[in-house]
């Protein structure tokens, strides 16, 4: 059965960001729920999916990882 968005999430939705990236900022984007969160749990309160803690594109994923100094190859 496929996970679905039950309306929990929004409860600890993001309001808003400053600078460049939402992740920046410790915010996590569910897929299921297209909702940016602040939550410190690797899944989705609402419908238990693990949580993108990178953003997609291939720049700003640099950008990211430099600045968590993690090892990008």
């Amino acid at each position: 059965m496929a996970p679905t968005c039950k309306g929990t999430c929004i409860k600890f939705k993001a309001a808003g960001y400053d600078g460049k990236h939402r992740y920046k900022n410790g915010q996590k984007m569910c897929p299921v729920c297209s909702i940016f969160l602040i939550w410190d749990g690797v899944r989705c309160p609402c419908c238990t999916v693990k949580l993108r803690i990178t953003p997609r594109g291939n720049k700003a994923r640099k950008e990211i990882h430099d600045k968590r100094n993690c090892v990008w190859q």
